[in-house]
C-alpha cells in the first residue's frame, strides 16, 4: 500500500457477506476512497481512501484490477464521480418528454444522467467522461460528486457553508434559507490558492463572518486551511457522518473525514 493511502477493514468481516452490503464509491478529481456498509446492522466493514492520485483514472483502473474487495457481489454499488459538466434544473423548468434540451448544457456528447432532489425541488443533470463508463461496474448508481453534499444539505443550519477536502481540492455547499444557494468544485494545492478562491466565494456570496462553516474530509484543527478559514468566520465545525452507520474501524480515525463519502448512502 501506498504512502498516500488508507485501508481500514473489520477483521470479522468475510467475503460472502458482501451480499447484504452496499459499496460506497468517491471519485475526486485527485482522489478515490471506499466504504462497505452491511445494511443488515449498518456496521462500517471497511474503508480505503487514496489522496494526491497523479492519474486518478490509472489508480482506479489498477485498483478494479487488483483488489478484491472491488470485485466482490455486492446489494447496491452508488458511486459519485466527479464531473464539470452538470447543471441543475429546479422542477417547475423541468420537461421529463425533452430531456435532450439539456444535454446542450453539458460538455460532452456521451450519455446524459439525472437525478430527481424531491426534497431540494430540483433535478441534477451530468454527464461523464466515457474514461470512467468503461470500467465502472455496470449495476452501479452513478451520482454526480455533488450529491451526497445535497444530501447533507438538509442537516445544516438555515445559512451555512459546507465544505468537503481533499488533499488539493475542495468541493462547496451554500444554504440560505434552507435553499441550495451555490455549489461549486475548486483545484487548489496551496494554503494560498485556497485563500484566493475563498475570497472569491465570500465577495460572491456576500457572507459575513457569522455564517457557520461546516468541515468535512481532509482538514484537521490548527492546520493551515483551518486557519485560513479562521481569519474570516468565527463559527467553524467539523461535520460529522449522519447516517445510521457505525464501526469500531473509525474509533481512532476522525470521523469527519468521511462524512461526505458516507452520505452516498443517502443519495435515492
Amino acid at each position: 500500500m501506498s504512502n498516500n493511502s488508507l485501508l481500514l477493514v473489520d477483521p470479522n468481516f468475510k467475503a460472502d457477506a458482501s451480499v447484504n452490503c452496499h459499496l460506497l464509491l468517491k471519485i475526486t478529481n485527485d482522489s478515490f476512497s471506499y466504504a462497505v456498509v452491511n445494511k443488515n446492522d449498518e456496521q462500517i466493514n471497511l474503508v480505503f481512501d487514496k489522496q494526491a492520485c497523479t492519474d486518478v483514472e490509472q489508480d482506479l483502473k489498477d485498483a478494479f484490477k487488483n483488489d478484491r474487495y472491488l470485485s466482490l457481489h455486492y446489494a447496491a454499488i452508488k458511486v459519485a464521480v466527479h464531473t464539470t459538466n452538470f447543471i441543475f434544473v429546479p422542477d417547475e423548468w423541468f420537461e421529463a418528454d425533452n430531456l435532450a434540451v439539456y444535454s446542450k448544457y453539458l460538455g460532452l456528447d456521451g450519455k446524459v444522467y439525472t437525478r430527481h432532489n424531491k426534497d431540494l425541488g430540483f433535478n441534477t443533470f451530468f454527464s461523464l467522461d466515457e474514461k470512467f463508463e468503461n470500467y465502472l461496474p455496470k449495476q452501479a448508481e452513478l451520482y454526480a460528486q455533488s450529491e451526497p453534499l445535497l444530501a447533507l444539505s438538509g442537516h445544516l443550519t438555515a445559512e451555512a457553508l459546507l465544505i468537503d477536502f481533499t488533499a488539493s481540492s475542495f468541493n462547496v455547499l451554500y444554504v440560505k434559507d434552507k435553499k441550495i444557494n451555490f455549489q461549486n468544485h475548486y483545484q487548489s494545492e496551496t494554503t494560498e490558492e485556497f485563500n484566493y478562491f475563498l475570497l472569491l466565494i465570500i465577495e460572491q456570496l456576500n457572507l459575513n463572518d457569522a455564517v457557520p462553516v461546516y468541515l468535512a474530509g481532509i482538514i484537521n484543527e490548527d492546520d493551515d486551511l483551518y486557519n485560513c478559514l479562521l481569519k474570516y468566520f468565527n463559527q467553524l465545525y467539523f461535520f460529522l457522518p449522519t447516517g445510521s452507520q457505525h464501526s469500531e474501524l473509525l474509533a481512532d480515525m476522525p470521523k469527519h473525514y468521511f462524512s461526505g463519502l458516507l452520505a452516498l448512502d443517502l443519495c435515492e
